[in-house]
Parts: structure tokens; sequence; C-alpha cells
């Protein structure tokens, strides 16, 4: 009575250590954010399987990528070509990454169903904006970017999110800028590492949180608005995934999800 309950181990009763109870926490956290991720883990592997084994056999991003052949009856490539990538390894690792990344912190903050309808509509209009601009391709990133577009309006319309949010936001924006060339990726970094340094600035309290979410929500509004005056597709996406969770906000589909 008063002390810890004994376990029962090889030489007889012994106590719980605390490596052990740091190990099951371990678990049980570990547990938790595969269960709050579960959508984004299914994407990713549906989306990592074909990506990768295109690496040891090209044939199979030549089978699946977006081409004028879609308009030839091959529609089903519109999907098709969120499952492969044209970047070459990098790119495979990036895209992969991001999805990860971006994919998890949403399902924190957008109702499942919103997430997968930001992520295929976001994905099919920069594969259909890609048969005009760049009629053969692939990549999972114009998916994302319907994700990203969505989280971007969601830090302003009063849902809650992980303070982190708009970190993640902008390092996907960041690294988008590496598709229009170097200075670009430097100066996409260097707006990444700002806001990450201001967050962290803001503490668990999250002093001037609603400012950094507000930048960042209007400059990646601004940037989406940018990329689809170049012509690249990564931009109407962004646009897309924003309207989208305006809509959702207008119909009540947001929520408040547990943390």
């Amino acid at each position: 009575m008063g002390g810890e309950r004994p376990t029962c181990g090889l030489s007889g009763f012994e106590p719980r250590t605390p490596a052990r109870q740091v190990h099951q926490k371990g678990w049980s956290a570990v547990h938790e954010a595969v269960a709050r991720s579960r959508l984004t883990l299914t994407v990713l592997i549906v989306t990592a399987v074909p990506s990768l084994l295109q690496i040891p056999f090209p044939a199979v991003l030549t089978a699946l990528q977006r081409s004028p052949a879609v308009r030839d009856g091959e529609v089903w490539r519109l999907l098709t070509s969120l499952v492969v990538q044209d970047g070459g390894w990098l790119g495979t690792v990036s895209n992969l990454l991001f999805l990860l990344v971006v994919g998890a912190t949403a399902e924190r903050v957008l109702p499942r169903r919103l997430w997968l309808a930001s992520y295929v509509v976001g994905g099919l209009t920069g594969q259909l904006v890609g048969l005009a601009w760049q009629p053969v391709g692939a990549g999972n990133s114009v998916a994302v970017c319907g994700l990203a577009g969505t989280l971007a309006v969601a830090l302003v319309v009063g849902v809650e999110a992980p303070r982190w949010t708009p970190v993640v936001v902008i390092w996907w924006c960041g690294a988008l800028a590496a598709t229009i060339s170097v200075t670009a990726l430097v100066i996409g970094t260097a707006a990444a590492l700002g806001t990450q340094a201001a967050v962290m600035a803001g503490g668990e309290a999250g002093r001037g949180r609603p400012t950094v979410a507000r930048l960042v929500c209007w400059a990646t509004l601004a940037y989406a608005a940018l990329l689809t005056a170049v012509g690249n597709v990564h931009g109407p996406p962004i646009l897309v995934g924003a309207a989208m969770a305006l809509l959702a906000r207008g119909g009540g589909r947001f929520h408040h999800r547990r943390r």
C-alpha cells in the first residue's frame, strides 16, 4: 500500500521502471499520431508504391503520367498522374515527405471529407491546367497544393489549428519556389525561416499568432496568384483549395477536431 504496484518479471516481482513507463508513453503517442493521420497515411501508401516503383521501372511513369492521350479518351490519367512523379528521385522524396507533413497537419484541422475533397479536386485542377500549360507530367504536388490552400484560409476563419500550421503552409510554398528559380527558392526559404522564428518566439501561449496566420494566408494567396500568372501548374490548385475552405465555412462544414 502506498507504493507502486509490482509487476511480475523473470526474477519475481519487480517495480515498474521509469524507462518502461517512458517506453509505454512513447508507443501510446505513436498510436495516437497514427490514429489522427489515418487518411494521410492511406493516401501516402497509395501514392508511394507506384512512385517508388517508377524509379527502377520507368515504364510505370510513362504508363500513368498526364499526357495528350487524355484528349484521346485516356481520362484516367488525370488521376493516375497523381500517384507517380516526374521530378526524379529528389522530387519523389520531397513530394512524399510534404504529403505526410501537410496532410497530417490538415487532418488535425479539417474534417476528413474536406481533406479528401481538397486533395482530389486540387490535384485534378492541377492536372487539367497542366494539359494546357505542361501537357506531359505527373506528381502529387498539385494535390498537396489543394490542401495547402484550404489550410491557409482555415488559419483566418476561426478554425482551431496547431500553432505550427502556418509554418507548414509557408514551408510548402517555399519548396514550390524551386519550380520557378534558384533565386525564388532562396527567397521562399528565407520567408519560411522567418515565419518559423516568429511562431517559436510566440511560445506556447501563441503571442502574435493571429498576425502570423493572417500574413501567411494572404502571402499564400498572393503567391498562388503569381504562380498562376506565370503559367505554373501549382497556382490554380492553391486557389481552388482556398475557395473550398470558404465554401466549407459558409456551409458550416468546419468543426473543431480533437488535438
